[in-house]
């Protein structure tokens, strides 16, 4: 079937859209697969603490890999074929996705409080394991190396009297800088560039179902 010029310009802008949007998905897809499988890789993380995390994020990551193959083949397909069915299916995986986005910052506005109790709680459980466990101990060592910091809430004062402070690695410039507002000061900038980003991928994800609704509309006009 035939479709006017602007309709058609529309159809070959999806297809190229979502054809990126394909191979994007297939190299999401190959990273997860490398990162679970590679022997090098696996040897390593046999020996850190992280291994179920990293199972877990290489198992995402296959995850979303194949959601957007899924997409970009139902977009790719629906445009040169000028299925309507296609179409629809590919307008309401976009949706899924804008909902669980919108969904996802709504509760990260919500949980922000949240967010920063349960920040200085897991320092606090760090700062007082600091001398009976090692991983604990290379946690806070690590945080506050990095956030130059001390402690979890009152600075140096957080250690006591266990004489921990003379090999921690609190400095003399930072004894009195607690870690928990430190770390979530970090995280509050980064939110700035995660809501961009975010923001990107909205209008993107926007602009996709405009077009395949549009497409779809002069699709069945045509057939009309």
């Amino acid at each position: 079937m035939a479709l006017g010029s602007c309709y058609t310009c529309i159809k070959y802008l999806m297809f190229a859209f979502n054809f990126i949007f394909w191979l994007l998905g297939c190299a999401i897809l190959g990273v997860g697969i490398w990162l679970r499988v590679d022997e090098n890789t696996v040897e390593f993380m046999k020996e850190s603490t992280l291994v179920e995390i990293f199972h877990t994020l290489a198992y995402v990551l296959i995850a979303i890999g194949f959601f957007i193959m899924v997409i970009g083949f139902l977009g790719c397909c629906g445009a040169i074929r000028e299925s309507q069915c296609m179409l629809a299916t590919f307008f309401l995986f976009l949706f899924i996705i804008f909902a669980t986005l919108l969904g996802f910052g709504i509760w990260a506005a919500v949980a922000k409080e949240s967010f920063k109790e349960k920040t200085e709680t897991w320092l606090k459980e760090a700062v007082e394991n600091y001398d009976k466990n090692e991983a604990q101990k290379a946690l806070m060592d690590g945080v506050q190396n990095y956030f130059q910091c001390c402690g979890y809430k009152n600075g140096i004062a957080d250690y006591g009297l266990s004489g921990v402070t003379e090999s921690s690695t609190c400095k003399a410039d930072n004894i009195m800088k607690p870690c928990s507002s430190a770390l979530y000061s970090w995280v509050e900038s980064k939110l700035i560039i995660i809501a961009g980003v975010a923001i990107g991928i909205a209008v993107v994800l926007i602009l996709g179902m405009v077009f395949s609704m549009v497409l779809c509309c002069a699709i069945r006009d045509t057939v009309a």
